[in-house]
This record gives C-alpha cells, structure tokens and sequence, in this order.
C-alpha cells in the first residue's frame, strides 16, 4: 500500500485553510451557476419583481391581459386577473403576488400540488372584493 510521502502530508496539514477557502469558492461558484430555474426557483429582477423570469415562458403580458375572462373570483365574478397596477398605467404586477413559483419544466405531478392562484392582492385596492370599477362606491374622479 503506498502512501502520499511526508513533505506533502505536511503541505497539506500548513495548509489546510487555504483548501478550504479553495473548496468554499468552488461550492459558492458552482450553486451560483446551477441557481434560477435548474435549482427550481425562479429567481427576482433587480427591483425583486419575479414577473420577467415568468413572462419568458408564460408572456408577454399582453398577451395574459388580453384573454378572455377565465377565472372565477370568489364573488361568482368571472374575471381576468391579469391586469396593470394600478391600472391606468403600464406597470406589471409580481407574479409571485398571485402564483407560486415553480421549476422550469414541472411535471404534470408538480403542477397539481401548486397552490391555486389568487385574488387576494386584487383586494388591497378592491376592499369590497368585487371587481365593480372603483368610482361606482367612490365616485366620479376617484
């Protein structure tokens, strides 16, 4: 049985610090490599607004505001939730408002066990959780 000769068992026990900031960096670079979509998660813009990783597959948003209304809110009201906030200007929810976040290719196993979106973050401004226009309890102008 051969074994590693002295000098470089005593390379490595004055050394050994410096391995293991070697092997901390390579564990850092390799996860910040493998993180976003291969680890599972999709990851925030700069402003932490997950919806562009989400409008790559599931965009444009447009195209999502523009469909015809498919969800049922809990008022019996069939709506489109996908809609600009606040809506008279072009700004683009965060997905993760409604959605959970899933991988990038889920199964159909993974996509049945998500939790069902909702409408709750449309009732921070809708407070009477319907979907009337907001000037038909506040008035004309408001």
């Amino acid at each position: 049985m051969r074994f590693a000769p002295a000098s470089s068992i005593t390379f490595m026990r004055k050394h050994w610090f410096r391995w293991i900031i070697v092997f901390f960096f390579l564990f850092v670079t390799v996860n910040a490599f493998s993180s976003g979509h291969a680890s599972g998660s999709v990851a925030a813009n700069e402003d932490g607004n997950g919806s562009a990783s989400c409008l790559q597959c599931h965009g444009p948003f447009e195209n999502l505001a523009s469909k015809a209304p498919s969800f049922t809110a809990p008022s019996g009201e069939r709506i489109t939730p996908h809609r600009y906030i606040p809506h008279n200007e072009k700004t683009i929810p965060d997905c993760l408002n409604c959605h959970q976040e899933h991988s990038e290719n889920p199964t159909p196993t993974e996509i049945a066990a998500l939790p069902k979106p909702t409408v709750n973050f449309c009732f921070e401004c809708h407070h009477t959780e319907t979907f009337a226009r907001c000037n038909s309890c506040h008035g004309q102008g408001k």
